[in-house]
């Protein structure tokens, strides 16, 4: 048997032990038989001077956490001084609802003899903690192109959790559910919205159905107007601007986010982006997050925020089939193809193809 048995919460516990008491009272008042056999074990175990625990770990020889029906016909043998026919045993296992073929798991064992008198120590139970759970973001306001950073916390470890999108004026809920393996720990967990429609969003967060908490977050368009500059601007002449805009992007990634990052409004940025090439990303992750909305195949992927060789900090939305290949610190050659220009953070947005 395992070295610690670790029962139910005390009430779930105390439940179940009054359930059983119903059920020998009902079995013993419809067979005489099974009457004589329950007081006869009842009086052997209140006299043997073994508490539960000792006489649990005796029983259970392979050590499987199931009273076996050999395991429990040796309890019965040194109670009667010999060995019980098996209808005797199939008596006594049907006081638990047990089939002998199975054998008895030890938390209905442990059940069994608190329901004839025994002691059960309060170590062997759980806590009852309640499950909570609270989902948090940095505010409540976020401009379209800004990523959307959401951590949930839960009082006890979890198997998995949903996440439930309802955008205003939508009437079908977006659900995206992560389980232990996808989580950053058991108990929290870190990820990432990006919509892409203004709007106001209610984000909910449950556990096997239990809802536990529901925030409520606006995504507004930018303002049009010009970016601020860190240095003095040179005004070029009109036409030389438009030739600008209207050139083909260099080869090379940070070309691009140069010419990018040259432009005044948001606009004509993304101009530029809708017919950019794609271009090879060399550089290091600097972070990963979940990316639950989306388009494609990068839908329900990760983020991967990386720093280019020449230092230039690029999100690259990445495709589902490849996001366990990478992590915080790895170097990375990607094929990537703009798709915005973040204001919030003057960075460039692009996904893996």
């Amino acid at each position: 048997m395992a070295e610690k048995i670790l029962l139910p919460p005390r009430p779930t516990f105390d439940g179940q032990v009054v359930a059983l008491k119903q059920r020998m009272e009902s079995i013993s008042a419809q067979n005489r038989m099974a009457r004589l056999l329950n007081q006869n074990f009842n009086t052997w175990l209140n006299g043997s001077s073994m508490s539960a625990l000792s006489l649990t770990q005796e029983l259970d020889k392979d050590k499987d956490g199931i009273i076996s029906a050999d395991e429990f016909s040796d309890i019965l043998s040194k109670m009667t001084g010999e060995r019980p026919p098996e209808w005797v045993v199939e008596l006594m296992f049907s006081f638990v609802n047990a089939d002998p073929a199975s054998g008895i798991p030890v938390a209905d064992w442990m059940a069994f003899l608190a329901a004839n008198g025994l002691e059960i120590p309060e170590s062997m139970f759980e806590l009852d903690i309640p499950l909570a759970g609270t989902l948090t973001s940095e505010r409540a306001l976020y401009l379209i192109d800004q990523p959307i950073e959401l951590t949930a916390k839960f009082s006890l470890e979890v198997e998995s959790y949903s996440i439930t999108i309802l955008q205003d004026g939508v009437s079908t809920p977006e659900t995206f559910t992560t389980t232990l393996e996808e989580m950053d720990y058991p108990n929290s967990d870190q990820f990432i919205l990006e919509p892409d429609e203004a709007g106001g969003y209610k984000v909910s967060l449950s556990v096997l159905g239990k809802h536990l908490d529901t925030i409520s977050i606006t995504v507004e368009e930018p303002i049009e107007e010009d970016w601020p500059e860190d240095e003095e601007v040179v005004e070029e002449p009109q036409p030389v601007q438009e030739e600008q805009q209207s050139a083909p992007p260099s080869v090379q990634l940070s070309d691009f986010i140069s010419v990018v990052e040259k432009t005044r409004l948001r606009s004509d940025a993304m101009k530029i982006i809708e017919t950019a090439p794609t271009y090879t990303l060399n550089g290091m992750v600097k972070d990963v997050s979940k990316t639950l909305l989306g388009e494609g195949e990068v839908r329900g992927g990760v983020t991967a925020r990386c720093v280019s060789a020449d230092g230039a900090i690029v999100q690259v939305m990445m495709k589902r089939t490849e996001e366990s290949m990478f992590a915080e610190g790895q170097y990375v050659s990607l094929t990537v193809q703009p798709t915005m220009w973040s204001v919030a953070v003057r960075e460039l947005i692009c996904r893996e193809v």
